[in-house]
C-alpha cells in the first residue's frame, strides 16, 4: 500500500537525529549534514514511488542517503580541482600562496586503488576516468570510444562490482564510502 507524503515524512522525522548522526560522522559538519538530510527528505517524498516494501523504509531511505553522501564528496571534489586551477593560474602569474595542510580533507582508502585494478579493464579505465579523475561521462566514453549510454551503464556495473570487492577486502570500512578509511595497513608482498 502507498503512503501519502504526510505519513512518509512523519515515519522518516521519527529517525531523524540518526539520519542526521549517520550523516554528520560521514561529511564532518553539522551544517552540511542537515543540508544533505534536508535533500534527502525531499528526494523521499518525491521518490516515494520506488519504494516497494514498506517495511524496508528505514534501509530505503539509508541508501538514499548514502548516495547522497557520495554525490556531496563528488561535488566537492569538483570544486577543489576549479580551486587548484585557479591556485596554479594564481601561482603562475606571480602570487604567493601557502599550501593547503596535510590531511585538511577526509581520504579515500589506500585499498581502493589495488581493488580497482582487479576489475575488468574496461571498467577500472572507467571508474579511474569518472570517478577518481573527475571527467564527465561524456568525456570519458567519447575517450574509450563508447557511446554515453553504453558508458553510463558499464560505469553502473563497475561500481557495483567494485562495490562488492570493496565489501569482500576491507570488510566494514567500506560502508563509510572509503572516505577516511581505518583499514589496516596491508602487506603488499
Amino acid at each position: 500500500m502507498a503512503r501519502r507524503p504526510d505519513q512518509l515524512a512523519a515515519e522518516l522525522n521519527a529517525h531523524r537525529n540518526a539520519f542526521k548522526a549517520f550523516l554528520a560522522a560521514r561529511v564532518g559538519s553539522e551544517a552540511e549534514a542537515e543540508d544533505i538530510l534536508q535533500n534527502g527528505l525531499l528526494k523521499a517524498l518525491q521518490s516515494a514511488g520506488e519504494l516497494k516494501d514498506d517495511a524496508k523504509l528505514t534501509a530505503w531511505f539509508y541508501q538514499l542517503l548514502r548516495n547522497a553522501v557520495v554525490d556531496h564528496y563528488r561535488a566537492r571534489g569538483s570544486v577543489r580541482r576549479r580551486h587548484d586551477a585557479l591556485g596554479e593560474m594564481i601561482a603562475t602569474l606571480g602570487e604567493d600562496i601557502a599550501a593547503a595542510p596535510k590531511g585538511w580533507e577526509p581520504q579515500l582508502c589506500g585499498c581502493l586503488a589495488g581493488v580497482v585494478d582487479t576489475l575488468k579493464p574496461q571498467h577500472a579505465e572507467l571508474l579511474r576516468r569518472v570517478d577518481l579523475n573527475g571527467e564527465s561521462v561524456q568525456t570519458a566514453a567519447k575517450a574509450l570510444r563508447m557511446t554515453a549510454n553504453n558508458a553510463s551503464v558499464t560505469l553502473h556495473r563497475a561500481r557495483k562490482d567494485l562495490r562488492a570487492r570493496l565489501e569482500t577486502f576491507c570488510g566494514d570500512c567500506s560502508d563509510g564510502a572509503c572516505l577516511d578509511c581505518d583499514c589496516p595497513e596491508r602487506d603488499e608482498s
